[in-house]
């Protein structure tokens, strides 16, 4: 009997497929890693784009069942991420009345704290 071939179902980076591994693997689903130490060594190329991505990969014949539980986690982290975002509203110095960004937590002048 021939092996099945392994597709790549999913890729990001080290934390999200480690995360996903696990969730697959909880759902009998039989998945590897793929280009994991890429991801480790610099992860900052896979915010970029998907050529050094790290890649989650399940045999042919299980793509389908997977994908229901890559679905659901891409909707899980989508909906964690936009809950996460802190809202930076721009502020007024108590001391010296000049307008600061949002994200500034000490006045850009004269590094009074937002109060």
């Amino acid at each position: 009997m021939p092996t099945p071939a392994w597709v790549i179902v999913y890729t990001g980076n080290a934390a999200d497929t480690a995360m996903l591994y696990s969730l697959l693997e909880a759902e009998e689903i039989p998945v590897r890693i793929g280009d994991e130490v890429m991801g480790t060594l610099a992860p900052y190329i896979i915010d970029g784009g998907q050529l050094a991505s790290v890649k989650v990969l399940v045999p042919e014949d299980r793509v389908v069942d997977a994908e229901e539980v890559v679905n659901e986690f891409v909707e899980e982290t989508k909906a964690q991420a936009a809950t996460a975002s802190p809202s930076f509203k721009p502020w007024t110095c108590p001391c010296c009345h000049e307008q600061n960004d949002g994200t500034f937590g000490l006045c850009w002048n004269c590094q009074t704290g937002k109060g």
